[in-house]
C-alpha cells in the first residue's frame, strides 16, 4: 500500500531515482556546475512532493554519498539544511563505502555468519551429516551470498574471510577435523564459497541475457558481440573500458571473459536448470575454482599466515634475549 502511495515520487524528476518502502535514493553523475543544479532541484522538487501530501523528510536522516577520486563533494540542501556527507551506508542491507571497497561489507557477514554457527555449536547436540548441513544452508549461507553480485570481492583476503566460515563449519562436524578443506568439500557433496560466487554470476547473467530477470539488458551491457563474430556462441558481451580501478571488480566487468569463454551448447541452454548442470559439468571439467589465478589457494594463505606468525614470535623472542644480554 505504502509503494502505491509514493508511486508519484518521481514525477518532474530528470535524474535517476530507487523507490523503497522505507528509503528513497536519487543519484547522478556530477561533473560541473549544471549537473549540481540539476540533482538540488530534484531535491527540490521531492520537498514539493512532500508538501503537497502534508508531509516533510527528516533531513536530519538524509545523507550523500560521493563516489570518484576527484569528486567536489558539493553540499546539497533539504528543507533548508545542509546535507552531512557518509564515507559508508547500508543500502538494503549491503555496506556500501565510498571508495567501493567491500572489506567493510565482508567483516560484518563474516562475523554474522560466526555468530551464527557458534550457536549451532552450542544448540545441536546430535550433528549428523544431514542436520547440519541443512541447518548451515539455511541460517549461515545465505548471509554470505545475499545480493553477492553487487559486492564480491576481489582482493585474496577479503576472499579468505568469507571461505573460514566454510572451512569453520566443516571442521565441526565429527571425522573431519583430520581431513583437508578440499577433503571435507568432496565429501558433504559441498563447493566452496568461491566457486559458488563464480556460479553464480554466470546463472545471473544467463538469465539475464535470455530475459528471465526484468533487467535492462542494455544498460548493463550496451556492447554485445551478437551474430558478428563468427566464434563462440551468439550471446557474447564486450566489456566496457574505466578510466580508473574504482569499477574493475563490478559484475558487469569481471564476468566477461568467463561468461564469452562458455561453449555453444551451455548458454543454448533451453532452461535455467539445465543450464546450471552443464555449468557445473563444464567447470568441474576445466577445473574452475573462482576468478583469476589465486583461485582456491585457502591452504597456501593459511600456511603464509602461519609463516608470519612464527616470524614475529622469533622475533620477539630475539629481542627479549638482546635486552637480557644488555641488562646482565
Amino acid at each position: 500500500m505504502f509503494v502505491i502511495y509514493i508511486n508519484d515520487l518521481d514525477d518532474g524528476m530528470v535524474n535517476w531515482i530507487s523507490k523503497n518502502a522505507d528509503d528513497t535514493k536519487v543519484d547522478d553523475v556530477v561533473n560541473n556546475e549544471v549537473g549540481f543544479q540539476s540533482l538540488q532541484r530534484d531535491l527540490g522538487q521531492l520537498e514539493k512532493w512532500a508538501e503537497l501530501w502534508q508531509m516533510e523528510f527528516n533531513a536530519a536522516k538524509c545523507e550523500v554519498l560521493h563516489f570518484g577520486r576527484n569528486n567536489p563533494n558539493r553540499t546539497y540542501m533539504v528543507n533548508g539544511r545542509a546535507l552531512k556527507n557518509a564515507v559508508e551506508q547500508s543500502d538494503l542491507g549491503i555496506m556500501v563505502h565510498s571508495s567501493l571497497k567491500v572489506e567493510s561489507h565482508v567483516d560484518r557477514v563474516v562475523k554474522k555468519a560466526f555468530g551464527m554457527l557458534a550457536f549451532i555449536n552450542q544448540s545441536i547436540e546430535y550433528r549428523s551429516w544431514d542436520v547440519m548441513l541443512k541447518l548451515y544452508k539455511a541460517l549461515v549461507r545465505p548471509n554470505l551470498e545475499y545480493c553477492v553480485q553487487f559486492w564480491s570481492p576481489n582482493y585474496r583476503k577479503d576472499v579468505n574471510k568469507i571461505e573460514r566460515v566454510e572451512r569453520r563449519f566443516t571442521r565441526m562436524l565429527p571425522g573431519f577435523q583430520h581431513l583437508s578443506y578440499r577433503e571435507r568439500l568432496n565429501k558433504l557433496g559441498l563447493y566452496s564459497l568461491e566457486y559458488r560466487r563464480l556460479r553464480g554470476d554466470l546463472i545471473e547473467v544467463f538469465k539475464i541475457m535470455r530475459g528471465i530477470d526484468r533487467v535492462d539488458v542494455d544498460r548493463l551491457f550496451p556492447s554485445r558481440v551478437g551474430e558478428i563474430q563468427t566464434r563462440g556462441h551468439e550471446l557474447r558481451v564486450r566489456g566496457q573500458k574505466f578510466k580508473g580501478n574504482m569499477r574493475w571488480n563490478f559484475f558487469t566487468r569481471r564476468v566477461v571473459a568467463v561468461w564469452n569463454k562458455l561453449p555453444v551448447e551451455v548458454v543454448e541452454a533451453s532452461l535455467a536448470l539445465s543450464f546450471k548442470v552443464k555449468l557445473d559439468r563444464y567447470m568441474d571439467r576445466k577445473g574452475m575454482e573462482g576468478y583469476g589465478l589465486s583461485a582456491g589457494h585457502w591452504d597456501y594463505a593459511s600456511k603464509r599466515l602461519a609463516w608470519t606468525r612464527r616470524a614475529e614470535v622469533a622475533c620477539f623472542r630475539a629481542v627479549i634475549l638482546l635486552y637480557g644480554y644488555m641488562v646482565f
